[in-house]
Formats: structure tokens, C-alpha cells, sequence
């Protein structure tokens, strides 16, 4: 995802529009067990990848996309939450 389905037109165009990027890793480093806790958390999911899209100011998940997906798709799953 991070190197083909991110940076492709269709998904970087509305990324860069109002998106800030934050990245958990919970499949490594000394803090994947805490991250992987928070994922759980936050999707009630432990998928990866996984993408959330969370309302700034209420921290509320708006959406969750687990798994990968093709460009259009991606693009779809996050245009209702722009």
C-alpha cells in the first residue's frame, strides 16, 4: 500500500487535501505491543495494514479500512470522509 496504492493520483490527490498522515507500527520496534493495543482500541481489528480516519477535534474513528486495496477503492473508502 505504502509504496504503490498511497502515492498513486487518485489516492495522493485526496490525501494531501485535508488528511494528516499518522503511522502506528504494530509489528515492530519496542513500542508494538502498546501500538498493537491501540489498534485493537481504536478498530477492533488487528488486520494490517489497516487504515482509520479520525475526526480531528472529537478523536471519533470515522472510518476503518482493513486489508489492502486497489487505487479507485482506496480513493472511495476515503472520499466520505473528506
Amino acid at each position: 500500500m505504502e509504496g504503490k496504492i498511497l502515492p498513486a493520483p487518485a489516492v495522493a490527490g485526496i490525501l494531501k487535501s485535508g488528511f494528516v498522515e499518522v503511522r502506528l507500527h504494530c509489528d515492530l520496534g519496542s513500542h508494538a505491543a502498546a501500538n498493537k493495543a491501540l489498534q485493537l482500541d481504536l478498530t477492533n481489528n488487528l488486520a494490517l495494514p489497516i487504515f482509520v480516519v479520525m475526526d480531528p477535534d472529537t478523536k471519533k474513528v470515522l472510518r476503518v479500512h482493513a486489508g489492502v486495496a486497489f487505487a479507485a477503492d482506496f480513493a472511495e473508502f476515503l472520499l466520505p470522509a473528506k
